[in-house]
């Protein structure tokens, strides 16, 4: 039994000792009250309403049924060892009134059972109206997020296209005149920092290339398990150098799932990237496995504090980035994997930094 639960049921009890004693004391009332004041006996007649329609509200059929039985056996003694030898028609009159009681209590507590009802399903309708709400925004921020990304996708396509093509002739002209500069020329080395920019500007184009045209994932069974050991590997030392832990917490036994395990081995590289890069020095990285009926998850979370709630809904645009020299598609991209594998990837804040929420269909592909 819960902690709430168990409030419930002691304030539940303590209602119905007040209703209980509140009729012990009505009847007690009548018992020390002269048969002469019979105004006064009629007052406390009608006080056991009170009691009858405080359970009927309270507890329902079976509270207003209850309180109408006990107000019977606490009444009953008063009218027969009293009212019946001294008042015959009035005791006849209070024989009548308990019938009512009892027709007072089983009415009013039918109806009360009927509105609790009525309201339970008031609040499981509302309920269902706020999960469905919240599933259609969801919904629409996903559609909203995709539609951004095709069409910065379609426009970095155009652009890779027209710079690619001159950055390879840029390098090789800067090649052939370097041939032509001696050894120990000076100029040389300006040929070389033109070499490396080029080189840099490439591998940048070739970022929005893999943004702009994600290959198509190569899906076959696979151990996400596997694939998360695997990543915690490739990074262990650039964590040891930060002073930063990468812990495993896996879900075992994990099914296959069919992914392009490449592509999702990409994702999860850029989760952890990021999460050392928001840890800065001295922190813990964690990454999990957890897996349900339908879906498999995989966690990624750090120690840097968290993301400003202002931040969250723009992490995965586009060119949004915080890093002084990034250039923002590794989310966007991590995203686009992720949604062509029929999964979601989400943010949320945890107690002590990020936490992002890779969620895969265990029938994926």
């Amino acid at each position: 039994m819960g902690k709430g639960e168990y409030k419930r049921l002691r304030f539940a009890r303590l209602q119905i000792g007040i209703i209980g004693v509140s009729i012990v004391f009505i009847t007690a009332l009548h018992f020390a009250t002269p048969l002469s004041s019979l105004t006064l006996h009629e007052i406390y007649q009608r006080l056991y309403y009170v009691p009858i329609l405080a359970a009927a509200v309270l507890f329902g059929l079976r509270g207003g049924l209850g309180a109408s039985v006990f107000v019977t056996l606490a009444y009953l003694p008063h009218i027969f060892g009293h009212w019946q030898h001294h008042n015959p028609n009035y005791a006849l009159n209070q024989y009548a009134e308990i019938i009512i009681f009892n027709l007072v209590g089983i009415t009013t507590g039918a109806l009360g059972d009927r509105s609790r009802r009525a309201r339970a399903r008031l609040e499981h309708t509302a309920e269902e109206l706020q999960n469905a709400y919240g599933e259609l925004r969801s919904t629409f921020e996903q559609l909203l997020q995709a539609d951004r990304l095709t069409s910065l996708g379609e426009l970095a396509a155009g652009v890779v296209h027209e710079v690619r093509n001159p950055l390879g002739a840029i390098k090789g002209a800067v090649e052939i005149m370097e041939d032509a500069v001696p050894a120990d020329d000076s100029r040389r080395e300006f040929a070389g920092i033109a070499k490396r920019e080029v080189d840099r500007l490439d591998k940048l184009v070739g970022e929005f290339l893999r943004f702009a045209r994600p290959v198509k994932p190569a899906v076959a069974p696979a151990d996400m398990n596997e694939v998360v050991r695997a990543v915690a590997t490739l990074l262990s030392q650039q964590a040891a150098a930060q002073d930063t832990a990468i812990h495993t917490e896996l879900d075992s036994p994990l099914p296959r799932v069919l992914i392009d395990s490449e592509q999702i081995k990409q994702v999860l590289l850029n989760l952890v990237l990021n999460a050392l890069q928001a840890n800065a020095r001295s922190g813990e990285i964690a990454l999990r496995t957890l897996t349900s009926e339908s879906t498999i998850v995989v966690e990624v979370e750090d120690t840097g504090g968290g993301v400003e709630p202002a931040m969250q809904a723009r992490v995965f645009d586009p060119f949004f980035t915080t890093k002084e020299k990034g250039v923002g598609l590794g989310l966007s991209i991590a995203y686009k994997i992720v949604a062509q594998h029929g999964g979601t990837l989400t943010l949320r804040n945890g107690a002590r930094g990020a936490i992002f929420h890779v969620m895969l269909p265990r029938e994926t592909g």
